[in-house]
């Protein structure tokens, strides 16, 4: 029985590695869904077709891999060589076609970057998947693809919620390939308080989510005073001014005020954390230095996290214009 079933077996594969073999590689010349394509590759897997079958059916689906959904790429680990759920080296090698193809567009690529992070984030949860293949997957994808890196940063986070043993170094290295530049203010402030991220990465978040809070500051106080300004140099010239206009404008600047001390409120404890997190780093330094011996291992804490710190990151205690001409509504 087992005989007949082996026959049938090879009879099956057969057939496949020949529709395969003629199954042009250009687009417009066949109107497969890329469904199908991907049911085609799930059979090749299983039936152990030939390496020139699979390498066909791949590069066909990776020059439309934008068209694919999540579903069609968390194919399952037929083979027992796998300890992961989902075929991992399947998705590289698609991705890999993908790429190489030097029309894509920037859209494409967009939707592809998008495909990839869903999968990174199904995949995380899974406990044998080792961090250098988390890491390559990650990595594979073109710095253009992502314009946000919060889908990352999500697929990251249930990484190391998932794989708490990993070294500290594979946490670091996990976490290099996300631009914490290209995170949004909400991914920024999860980030800035995520207890699962290393040292050096929760540092960089917290500097640039300063820099931004700096930058929203600057912007609302010039936009502020610009307001005022104008309204000012229309009440001199003595042009008719509308009073529900007016006092809809005061009401907008009390609440530009409020948003602007919580604001100011966030950097200041930004700040004091930033500060806190410097005498840390200057005390373990300084038992480092101590306990070097002829200077053959002095090393610095805040050379190894690779950021410098000032005292004063945000000039946030000096006195602002809006401040001053607030006296204006109140008199």
């Amino acid at each position: 029985m087992g005989g007949t079933l082996t026959y049938y077996e090879n009879k099956q594969r057969e057939l496949l590695e020949t529709i395969i073999s003629h199954l042009p590689l250009d687009n417009s010349s066949i109107t497969a869904n890329t469904r199908s394509l991907f049911g085609l590759l799930r059979s090749v897997i299983i039936l152990n077709a030939s390496e020139k079958c699979r390498t066909i059916l791949e590069k066909k689906i990776g020059s439309q891999l934008e068209k694919a959904t999540l579903d069609d790429l968390l194919i399952p680990s037929y083979s027992y060589l796998n300890e992961t759920l989902y075929d991992i080296d399947v998705v590289e090698r698609l991705l890999g076609h993908f790429v190489e193809n030097a029309s894509v567009s920037s859209s494409s690529l967009t939707v592809v970057g998008k495909l990839i992070d869903g999968v990174l984030g199904e995949v995380a949860s899974d406990g044998n998947l080792k961090p250098e293949k988390f890491y390559k997957l990650a990595r594979s994808l073109p710095y253009q693809a992502r314009l946000y890196d919060d889908g990352l940063y999500t697929a990251i986070d249930i990484y190391l919620k998932a794989h708490p043993w990993i070294l500290e170094g594979e946490k670091e290295k996990i976490c290099s390939v996300m631009d914490c530049r290209k995170l949004t203010l909400e991914g920024c402030t999860h980030a800035a308080q995520n207890e699962r991220l290393p040292l050096r990465a929760v540092i960089q978040v917290l500097f640039l989510e300063q820099l931004q809070l700096r930058q929203a500051i600057s912007g609302t106080l010039l936009t502020a005073v610009t307001e005022e300004d104008d309204g000012g140099e229309t009440a001199g010239e003595g042009e008719v001014v509308d009073f529900g206009r007016w006092e809809k404008t005061v009401r907008e600047n009390q609440v530009l005020r409020l948003d602007m001390d919580t604001m100011r409120t966030r950097v200041y404890q930004l700040e004091r954390e930033c500060l806190y997190l410097k005498k840390v780093i200057s005390k373990i330094d300084k038992v480092s230095m101590s306990e070097a011996k002829d200077g053959t291992r002095k090393w610095s804490m805040s050379k190894k996290l690779g950021c410098k710190f000032s005292t004063r990151v945000c000039d946030s205690h000096e006195a602002t214009m809006i401040d001053r001409r607030s006296r204006r509504f109140s008199t």
